[in-house]
């Protein structure tokens, strides 16, 4: 049977060199002089560390903010930063959290990244490699205002259709993730997905009605629906849902080919666009308390097993609705650039988000799966509007199936069907002189 390990003294005792009665959760001596009572970590019994597989270099033309270079095991967390706790009282810390949560940001390239808060004071919590402010710049394609593209204006339409589709058939697509809402969906987009189901299933004998119906919803919700209070990061989600609810009406009033209703959405795409700028801003300022909020205080009894769960199933959450944020940004500022293009000849470029390209990151199942995928290897977090370095140094299947889409009505089926192929061809040559 293994000794049962003995309670060392507490510090305060050990430093004045007086005996301390070693009891729990503070000594009597503490309790007397009103100090904090706090007890030396117990030594851990050394781990042999998980040998890492080689990466390949990322490449030098592409703005990757999520390197490859972390621990290999879903559940090792070798180089983690400190976790900030709110609401907690520092005395109680050593007593109710012996064993306390990091992040994961060994895959950051910007080593020096820290948290930065609304009076600029820095953090020494490590910011985590989706949050950090270089990723959160909205890029052009271009130094030019107004950026040309090559963009398929009518597939991309119809590829975004296909899109909210799926949104209503499955529950999710490539900017709303399955997990997004799954502690409730927010009544504005509620009544935006009814409404979606309903058109998607129309008769032409009520196309009229649906459009109307569309029509006054969207005109209800930008009456009606007051902005979500800016001073907490819980009103993110809240965001995000008015900003998706809208460009779902928005959508199907734009291109179903109704002029009344083409006529009333393009009164609202200002107010689109406003919104979702606001969003983005706040996401942009809140990312810090969100994250700090996120990590609720484990029970002193808590495993080590319970505590490295709880952090990085915390962490993907996080991931989720930043993420939902970038792509549904990302997807609505794109649809409104098209429909000007199409209409007026041109649009004014405000820039573009960055996304996770990753195959399998957006479509993880889990949290264990999520947190291995992204310590495995890059996640390849890249500007949208530079796809050429990234289709030219990384196979197809290495590359998610969002980015591909979005990416082939930029660069051109024809370009993206060829780089494939000299690919292809590179790949047997090299397995032909091997």
């Amino acid at each position: 049977m293994p000794a049962t390990p003995r309670q060392k003294a507490c510090i305060a005792c050990a430093d004045s060199k007086r005996k301390c009665d070693k009891q729990l959760p503070e000594c009597r001596r503490c309790l007397d002089r009103d100090v904090d009572c706090v007890y030396p970590q117990r030594k851990r019994r050394h781990r042999v560390p998980v040998p890492r597989h080689s990466q390949p270099a990322e490449p030098a033309a592409i703005l990757n903010f999520a390197h490859d270079d972390g621990p290999q095991s879903n559940v090792g967390f070798g180089h983690w930063g400190s976790l900030e706790l709110t609401n907690v009282d520092p005395s109680l810390l050593d007593v109710v959290l012996p064993y306390v949560p990091t992040l994961p940001t060994p895959y950051s390239n910007l080593s020096a990244g820290r948290f930065r808060f609304e009076d600029g004071s820095n953090s020494d919590l490590p910011c985590p490699w989706f949050l950090e402010d270089e990723t959160w710049v909205l890029r052009q394609c271009n130094q030019e205002v107004n950026c040309v593209t090559n963009v398929q204006l009518e597939p991309l339409i119809h590829a975004v259709e296909e899109m909210l589709q799926s949104w209503v058939k499955n529950g999710f697509n490539s900017f709303i993730h399955r997990r997004l809402y799954e502690n409730g969906m927010p009544t504005c987009l509620q009544d935006a997905f009814t409404t979606l189901a309903a058109y998607t299933s129309r008769t032409s004998a009520v196309k009229e009605i649906m459009l109307q119906i569309t029509e006054d919803r969207a005109s209800a919700l930008v009456a009606s629906q007051n902005p979500p209070s800016p001073g907490s990061a819980q009103s993110i989600p809240a965001h995000l849902a008015r900003v998706q609810s809208l460009f779902i009406y928005e959508f199907i009033l734009l291109f179903d080919g109704s002029v009344r209703g083409r006529a009333s959405a393009e009164k609202k795409l200002p107010v689109l666009r406003r919104w979702m700028d606001q969003m983005w801003q706040l996401m942009k300022r809140y990312r810090v308390k969100g994250i700090s909020s996120s990590f609720r205080p484990l029970r002193w009894t808590a495993t080590e097993f319970d505590t490295e769960y709880d952090a990085y199933s915390e962490m993907w959450k996080l991931w989720i609705l930043v993420e939902s944020v970038r792509r549904s940004h990302l997807i609505i500022d794109t649809i409104a650039n098209v429909y000007q293009t199409m209409t007026k000849g041109s649009a004014e470029c405000s820039g573009a988000a960055m996304f996770t390209a990753r195959r399998g990151v957006w479509e993880a199942e889990s949290a264990a799966q999520w947190f291995e995928l992204c310590c495995s290897r890059s996640t390849l977090l890249v500007p949208s509007l530079q796809p050429e370095p990234l289709i030219s140094q990384y196979a197809a299947e290495e590359i998610d199936d969002f980015a591909k889409l979005y990416w082939t009505f930029i660069v051109g089926s024809d370009k993206m069907q060829c780089r494939k192929d000299r690919r292809s061809k590179e790949s047997r040559i090299n397995i032909t002189t091997s």
